[in-house]
């Protein structure tokens, strides 16, 4: 007697969710850290010969312009190093094809105060093609999806510089499956 046995083979894509959480929660709490960290100085800086004077050192005070000009100078320090980020552009991140039929990128900026969050879905069998730009100190993806009647439709580009080279590799593997 003789058995056969068929295996039925399913190939199927594997599903992918990739995002820079790590990375946004920590820039985001540095910047609440940095928050704090200016309003104390702020806050100390008038009350310091107070209170050194408590521990019995003695120094002299303060005049009241040069309480406001080392905390303007504490204001600028940081507010500086928040437009350097805010140059950079960096964007939480989250690319998905867990949903069934689509495609799915969430990014906002990553700000002391949340913004807005912009969404694309994009469906398996429209998604045509994407690019990965470097454009000096920008890095951009962008996504291409076949509209009616063949046209191909341009998405805005996606800022991924806060993604680390094995997550953009990761971007383009996902990616890849679906041209």
């Amino acid at each position: 007697m003789h058995l056969t046995i068929f295996a039925r083979i399913k190939f199927t894509r594997q599903r992918m969710v990739i995002h820079n959480e790590k990375y946004a929660s920590k820039l985001k709490i540095w910047n609440t850290f940095g928050i704090i960290i200016v309003i104390s100085l702020c806050v100390s800086i008038p009350l310091l010969h107070n209170f050194l004077r408590e521990f019995g050192v003695e120094i002299n005070p303060l005049k009241a312009w040069q309480c406001a000009l080392l905390m303007l100078a504490t204001i600028g320090i940081y507010a500086l190093i928040i437009f350097i980020r805010h140059k950079k552009n960096l964007l939480f991140i989250y690319i998905s094809d867990e949903d069934k039929q689509n495609l799915v990128f969430r990014f906002y900026h990553i700000q002391l105060l949340m913004g807005k969050c912009t969404s694309y879905k994009i469906p398996f069998d429209a998604f045509k093609k994407y690019e990965i730009i470097d454009e000096g100190k920008n890095k951009n993806l962008i996504l291409y999806q076949t509209m009616d009647k063949n046209k191909l439709a341009k998405y805005p580009p996606i800022c991924v510089n806060s993604l680390k080279d094995e997550e953009i590799e990761q971007v383009k593997e996902l990616l890849n499956q679906y041209i």
